[in-house]
C-alpha cells in the first residue's frame, strides 16, 4: 500500500451556473488542498480568455468538493491485483536502459494506487497525485501540471489505466507502439527484458 507524503489532495467541481448560456452545465474539475486553492487554479486558466478580477470570478463560479486521494485501508479496490501487477511492470521499465518513470533525486516511480473510488497515478518527478479515468482522451489541466515526462509515457501511462480498468489488450491503446515503441533509447536487450516480462505477467499477449 502506497502512503503519500503529499497534503491530502482533493477533486473539485468548478460550475459556472448562468455564465455560458450555450452549455448551462458547464463544469471542470481540479485537484487541490482547498476549494479557494482549486479556484484560483481554474480562474488563472479562465483569465487568459476573459479579464476578470479573482473578486469577480468567485461570483460567477461554484465549487464543491466530489473525491480526495486519502488512502482508507478499509477501502476495497475491484482492480487491486491489476495495480500490483502494472506497478511491477513500472519498476521493471524504471531498474532499465534510461531509466523511464523513476526519479533518482527523489528515489521513487511513478505508481498507481486507489483512493476514494478512483485510480489515481503519483508522478516519480512532481509528487503530484493525478486521477486517472478508463480511455481518456488528452490530458486534464491537472495531469498537464502533474506529469514530468513525454507524450510517450504518457500514452503508457494511459495504456496502463486501461488495463487496469480491465482491458486485456490495452498495450498501444494511445498510439506510440506502447511498450513495443521502438523510440526510447533503450538498449535492445532491455526492452526484449521488459516485453518477456511483460508476457510473463499477462500484460502483453
Amino acid at each position: 500500500m502506497i502512503t503519500t507524503t503529499e497534503p491530502v489532495m482533493n477533486i473539485y467541481e468548478i460550475s459556472y451556473p448562468g455564465f455560458f448560456n450555450n452549455y448551462p452545465d458547464y463544469a471542470v474539475t481540479r485537484t487541490a488542498e482547498t476549494p479557494g486553492k482549486a479556484r484560483y487554479a481554474e480562474f488563472l486558466s479562465f483569465n487568459d480568455g476573459y479579464e476578470m478580477t479573482f473578486g469577480e470570478y468567485q461570483k460567477i463560479t461554484r465549487v464543491r468538493k466530489i473525491g480526495s486521494n486519502r488512502i482508507n485501508p478499509d477501502e476495497h479496490s475491484p482492480f487491486q491485483s491489476r495495480i500490483d501487477l502494472i506497478n511491477q511492470l513500472i519498476i521493471e521499465i524504471a531498474s532499465r536502459g534510461r531509466r523511464f518513470l523513476y526519479s533518482q533525486k527523489y528515489d521513487r516511480h511513478n505508481k498507481f494506487y486507489w483512493a476514494d473510488g478512483r485510480l489515481w497515478l503519483k508522478d516519480n518527478y512532481t509528487g503530484m497525485s493525478m486521477e486517472m479515468k478508463n480511455q481518456q482522451q488528452g490530458k486534464s489541466r491537472d495531469q498537464e501540471q502533474g506529469f514530468s515526462q513525454g507524450g510517450t509515457m504518457w500514452g503508457l501511462m494511459c495504456d496502463f489505466t486501461d488495463y487496469i480498468f480491465g482491458d486485456d489488450d490495452a498495450n498501444h491503446n494511445h498510439g506510440y507502439g506502447g511498450l513495443y515503441c521502438p523510440h526510447w533509447g533503450y538498449p535492445d536487450e532491455d526492452m526484449e527484458s521488459i516485453q518477456a516480462y511483460a508476457k510473463s505477467v499477462g500484460y502483453l499477449k
